[in-house]
């Protein structure tokens, strides 16, 4: 297929996941403005911003313990993070993206991939931060969520499992592992393991990965933080773990480089992403915050030459004979 056809489908995977994650973070952060203190109001948006590395607009988020201040505050940090124009990663923004994206690859995309994208962004387009905050804003996140969610779901029925399947795959997987190595760094960073803990502070991590009716299933009630931790990163059976997503990244690469992926830079890097998550991990020191941070550092330094990788080799490759 055609290097621009790739490099538009692999970056509408990574656009809708980066939407969907930050609608997830907005919807389990506003819903804790109800019944949480201010100081762990103010914990999680630290979580939040760190998780997207982002530095708040006007500076560094400031409270002064003020249940007003914290809500207005609450105010132009959502709209930072849902509207605004100038933050690359907001959420209008990457659903826009996408759909630019998919406007670029209209001849290898279903019509019915390209209307759930853009009744998404016509949706999103017509509101502000006044219309969504006076009347349940987690609502219309979960509006947002769900049409992304129908995206996929069109996606994974419609599109036939050859290239273009393989690099939208490819670009979803590699955003949601680089994802939550910085969700899992940044809420190790504002509650660390060994500190004293309220369940709502790690049940809240588990509700943004989609992954606290799985942990309750195989574990128990108790959300033991270290525990946690492990389960969102090695368990190949979650699908919003770091292990699941590398193996789907280890399976696009497989397929669109002929079943030759340790030719390639890429297929050799993912093979020891994998292998780092299945044999180094459980060497670490796990009572060390600091080495699993290391740890997952070296996940999101590798995320990014992954990504450098993919693109020298699949979309700004040379071609021999020009001139």
């Amino acid at each position: 297929m055609l290097a621009r056809n790739a490099e538009g489908l692999y970056w509408i995977g990574r656009y809708l996941e980066r939407a969907r994650h930050g609608c997830r973070l907005l919807a389990e952060q506003i819903s804790a403005l109800e019944d949480q203190p201010v100081e762990q109001i103010d914990r999680n948006w630290r979580r939040l911003y760190r998780a997207v590395g982002r530095t708040p607009i006007g500076g560094e988020l400031v409270s002064n313990g003020d249940d007003d201040f914290m809500l207005a505050d609450a105010y132009t940090l959502t709209d930072d993070l849902t509207f605004e124009r100038n933050n690359p990663d907001s959420i209008r923004n990457c659903v826009a993206n996408a759909r630019e994206n998919a406007r670029q690859v209209r001849n290898v995309i279903a019509d019915s991939l390209w209307s759930c994208l853009n009744l998404a962004w016509l949706d999103l387009s017509e509101v502000g931060i006044e219309a969504i905050w006076t009347d349940r804003p987690e609502v219309f996140y979960e509006r947002t969520e769900n049409a992304i969610r129908t995206f996929s779901g069109v996606a994974e029925s419609a599109i036939y499992r050859d290239d273009p399947w393989q690099f939208l795959k490819l670009g979803r997987f590699i955003e949601r592992t680089q994802l939550l190595a910085a969700l899992l760094d940044a809420h190790i960073a504002l509650f660390p393991t060994d500190d004293p803990h309220h369940e709502s502070d790690w049940r809240s991590l588990l509700q943004v990965c989609e992954a606290e009716f799985a942990y309750r299933h195989l574990y128990s009630l108790r959300h033991r933080p270290r525990f946690v931790i492990d389960f969102l990163v090695v368990d190949a059976r979650l699908a919003h773990s770091i292990r699941y997503a590398l193996a789907r990244i280890v399976e696009a690469l497989d397929a669109v480089s002929g079943g030759r992926p340790l030719e390639s830079a890429p297929g050799r890097r993912a093979g020891r992403m994998v292998a780092a998550i299945d044999y180094d991990w459980p060497e670490r020191a796990r009572e060390d915050d600091a080495a699993t941070q290391a740890a997952l550092e070296d996940v999101r330094t590798s995320c990014r030459n992954l990504h450098d990788e993919i693109s020298a080799t699949y979309f700004d490759y040379e071609i021999e004979d020009t001139p």
